[in-house]
């Protein structure tokens, strides 16, 4: 028989509803939740561990990809800052020279090339692509390249060079992006820069 004060009793024993609970019912749920808790403490800590180390697996192939992209990006930003540079100070000097004779080989692009090496040390020459645009008195442009290493030559380039005239030199990098995941693509930095011949 139902006690007077299991009578009002609900589901859950929280006092809202007005369904009383049969005794043998709520003895089942106990028990089906005892089993629960004992099945949860077996087996709890080593789902815990688990589930961690399967965490661990996924993301851990993510967060290399993440690094290896930010430091492949890093290093590229540094490589196109010196490309940028090098191109700079290589445009200035092949402007520069035209005036006062300063190209000993009459070779404007040799003088690019050279200069652009010897500022990129760390940068392997074959690498390297070089486009050289001549404007001469007449306010015609001859370009020059693109070649690729330091067989650049244009020793034509050099009678063409006129005061207030530009002279612009374009510099590519094949740049290899580090590797992830097994694929590495490669893309080009590139930096173009422009002088006035003196």
């Amino acid at each position: 028989m139902i006690g007077a004060k299991e009578r009002g009793k609900s589901v859950g024993g929280r006092g809202r509803g007005t369904m009383a609970t049969p005794p043998e019912t709520r003895g089942e749920t106990m028990k089906i939740r005892n089993g629960l808790r004992r099945m949860g403490n077996l087996v709890g800590r080593r789902g815990e561990e688990g589930a961690a180390l399967l965490e661990f697996a996924i993301t851990l192939p993510m967060l290399m990809m993440v690094l290896t992209g930010t430091a492949s990006f890093s290093l590229a930003l540094y490589f196109l800052q010196q490309i940028g540079n090098a191109t700079s100070s290589a445009a200035l000097t092949v402007a520069g020279a035209a005036g006062v004779g300063l190209n000993n080989s009459n070779d404007p692009c040799a003088w690019a090339v050279s200069s652009v090496t010897a500022a990129l040390p760390n940068l392997t020459p074959s690498k390297l692509t070089y486009t050289l645009t001549v404007t001469d008195s007449s306010g015609t442009a001859h370009t020059y390249g693109p070649t690729k290493g330091s067989s650049f030559s244009c020793t034509a380039g050099y009678a063409l060079e006129a005061p207030n005239e530009p002279v612009v030199l374009t510099v590519s990098y094949a740049y290899s992006w580090l590797p992830v995941l097994n694929f590495s693509p490669s893309s080009s930095l590139t930096s173009t820069e422009a002088a006035v011949a003196e």
